[in-house]
């Protein structure tokens, strides 16, 4: 047996199954044994767990009950607050096709250049002559509304 194998029966010595070839190697390798001196005692500790298996505590079961309901608790939220976020979004594109269709539907306001180009409200007491059609110009206005004084509140 080579070194290699040994290593790979390591386990089976702890367990207490070990092969001929194996205790034969063991007995000529002095590197080998003194591995298996030193994986020894982990051996019995191991041993000694699998042979005592701990009981778990009187609080033991009503912790592990109380952090699996509220796993369950956790998991009930998020389902619930998918559903909410799901159905919002539903909720939220109709009526934003809604808007849409009730926005494009709508007859178009007069613009407001349209708007400006009668400034009557604005310049009523103006001096200035109407130009052409009886309306003024843009910057006669824009001159007008420049030169009024402020009106103090």
């Amino acid at each position: 047996m080579r070194c290699k194998d040994f290593q790979q029966h390591l386990e089976d010595w702890l367990a207490g199954e070990a092969t001929p070839e194996f205790l034969q190697h063991l007995r000529e390798c002095t590197r080998c044994r003194a591995l298996a001196e030193n994986v020894a005692p982990t051996g019995r500790w191991v041993s000694a767990l699998r042979l005592q298996a701990p009981e778990p505590g009187p609080a033991f079961w009503p912790r592990l009950r109380e952090q699996l309901e509220a796993s369950e608790r956790r998991a009930d939220f998020w389902a619930t607050l998918g559903w909410v976020a799901g159905r919002t979004a539903w909720v939220l594109t109709v009526v934003l096709l809604l808007f849409a269709f009730w926005v494009l539907r709508e007859p178009a306001e007069p613009s407001t250049a349209a708007a400006f180009d009668a400034p009557q409200n604005y310049v009523e007491d103006s001096t200035l002559p109407p130009v052409g059609n009886g309306q003024l110009d843009r910057s006669q206005v824009l001159l007008t509304l420049v030169s009024q004084p402020e009106v103090q509140e």
